[in-house]
C-alpha cells in the first residue's frame, strides 16, 4: 500500500498512483492501461485522444458515401430500367 489516501475518496487509503496527474487513488478508481495505472479523469481524456480525428473522419467519409453510394445506385437503375426497355421494343 501506498502511504496518504484516495483523491477521490479520503476515507480510502491510496492503491496507486496515477502516472498523468501523479494523484494518489484507492483501488477502485485506479485503473491499469497498457499497464500503468490512471485515475478516472486522466484514463478519460486519454481515451478521448485516442478516439480522436480517426472517429471523425470516419464519420464524415460515411455521410459522403452514403449520398454518393444513393446516386450511382439510382443511376444504375434507370440506366437498366432504359436499355430493359429498348431490347422490350
Amino acid at each position: 500500500m501506498l502511504p496518504g489516501s484516495c483523491a477521490n475518496h479520503p476515507e480510502r487509503a491510496a492503491a496507486a498512483i496515477c502516472v498523468s496527474c501523479r494523484k494518489a487513488v484507492c483501488a477502485e478508481c485506479a485503473t491499469q492501461w497498457d499497464g500503468l495505472h490512471h485515475c478516472v479523469a486522466c484514463l478519460a481524456r486519454r481515451r478521448e485522444q485516442a478516439r480522436g480525428p480517426k472517429a471523425r473522419l470516419s464519420w464524415l467519409g460515411l455521410l459522403l458515401l452514403i449520398p454518393a453510394l444513393t446516386y450511382l445506385g439510382s443511376w444504375a437503375l434507370v440506366w437498366t430500367t432504359l436499355r430493359v426497355a429498348e431490347l422490350l421494343e
